[in-house]
């Protein structure tokens, strides 16, 4: 077992070591723009509480941050293709930039129902962009692991942003004198996730638009998959789509409000929520790494689909069973096998499109992931708002269901056919022209 490991770990660090710079720098400014929303994802929530907004209100302008996102998403994959990656990645970046800022700054009602539009917007140009752009710095034999260097870097950043976040409005109160957990503690704590953003744009302005070759493996890769035809896209976007479409439904009951959920539900202090959405980004960075490796074993597609399908007891515990231990638990494990796979299911939507249908499938995913979100995270913050915090979760659940059956479906044999066709390639007298129909 000890050799096995040693083995991967070369073998990761061996890719990781052939990354293009662009795909560096595109990590490093992905990682330092991760910390300061990290910061975000623990305090701002709780920053609207406490100046007085209720869960329904905060409700909506998730809802209406996630269908500005849906909608932007359909324009994207044009503009991307147009103006290319860079420009778009700046742009997104810069735009999410000012609305943290104001955000913090200036947190009326119409102000913030404005900048949950523009900041949808935003978050599409970095979404459609980032997916394109890491296929295009890689080549396949990498892309699993590059994507998932990638995802775990960020969620190695969350993890320290968001343990930090939990405690800098005790250290402002005890500093300045003020109540624990008041709004001044919340908004100067925000004010410091400008900084890594204003950072993490320095590196994308030195990213070349051109890529340098990268080194070629000496062996053929059986495991690397073939574009479908152009004629059958169409089809697997559809089918994309409906697996997104249920993912996006799901999270959007739970996920904007977890941090509500332990603070308001189990009473934990900020700090302690700081530390458990820190865990669980943690823990997820551990599965990402994996999740290449069992890629190789049982193929992407399989992957996918049972790390999906093990995450599904754990938020039945958490909605079943009132304990702060056993949710905590239940938490970190659910979020490990549910997001382990995510760069895993990135790098087959890339690799099964053709080069210029990639931003199409990067803009599909995103608003059929969003339109959802923003319906599901619109039910909620009522619920919450009537003390009913369980409920979520049990539409959670189904939904997640719904979608790990439809993936295992449409995609659970689609390597096994993907190895047919390789080995038909391989071998042109006994089949001159296999079919590459996706199924």
């Amino acid at each position: 077992m000890s050799t096995f490991i040693r083995m991967e770990a070369n073998g990761y660090w061996h890719r990781i070591r052939q990354f293009s710079p662009n795909a560096r720098k595109l990590i490093i400014s992905s990682v330092t723009r991760a910390f300061g929303w990290g910061i975000t994802q623990t305090l701002l929530n709780l920053y609207w509480i406490s100046l007085g907004y209720s869960k329904t209100f905060i409700g909506g302008l998730m809802s209406l941050n996630a269908f500005s996102m849906a909608i932007s998403s359909l324009l994207m994959g044009a503009y991307v293709s147009r103006v290319g990656t860079k420009n778009s990645l700046i742009l997104g970046t810069l735009l999410s930039l000012m609305v943290g800022l104001l955000q913090v700054w200036t947190p009326l009602p119409l102000v913030l129902i404005t900048l949950s539009g523009v900041s949808g917007l935003g978050s599409a140009m970095i979404n459609v962009s980032w997916g394109p752009f890491m296929t295009k710095c890689s080549k396949a034999y990498e892309r699993t692991h590059l994507f998932g260097t990638a995802q775990a870097s960020n969620i190695l950043s969350s993890f320290f942003s968001n343990t930090i976040a939990g405690y800098l409005p005790a250290f402002f109160a005890l500093s300045l004198l003020l109540p624990v957990d008041s709004s001044p503690t919340f908004q100067l704590a925000l004010f410091l996730h400008v900084i890594p953003l204003v950072l993490g744009i320095l590196p994308l302005l030195t990213i070349s638009e051109v890529e340098a070759e990268l080194p070629v493996e000496a062996h053929d890769d059986s495991r690397t998959l073939l574009t479908v035809a152009h004629k059958d896209v169409k089809r697997l976007l559809l089918r994309f789509g409906i697996v997104n479409a249920f993912i996006g439904l799901g999270a959007g009951f739970v996920i904007p409000y977890l941090n509500i959920f332990f603070w308001e539900f189990y009473n934990l202090p900020t700090h302690i929520v700081g530390i458990i959405q820190g865990l669980g980004s943690l823990s997820v960075a551990a599965g990402v790494f994996l999740a290449p490796v069992l890629s190789t074993r049982i193929g992407k597609a399989k992957t996918v689909a049972v790390t999906q399908a093990l995450s599904l007891p754990f938020l039945f515990l958490i909605a079943t069973i009132i304990n702060p231990y056993i949710a905590i638990a239940s938490y970190i494990f659910r979020v490990v096998l549910m997001n382990a796979s995510g760069p895993v299911d990135s790098t087959l939507r890339m690799e099964l499109v053709p080069e210029s249908w990639r931003p199409t499938m990067s803009a599909v995913s995103s608003f059929s992931w969003n339109f959802p979100w923003a319906i599901s995270s619109l039910i909620t913050g009522p619920l919450f708002d009537l003390q009913l915090y369980l409920i979520p979760f049990w539409f959670t659940l189904a939904s997640y269901s719904a979608s790990t059956i439809f993936y295992a479906m449409f995609f659970w044999n689609i390597e096994k056919r993907q190895r047919r066709i390789h080995e038909a390639k391989m071998e042109p007298k006994k089949m001159d022209a296999p079919d590459t129909r996706f199924p």
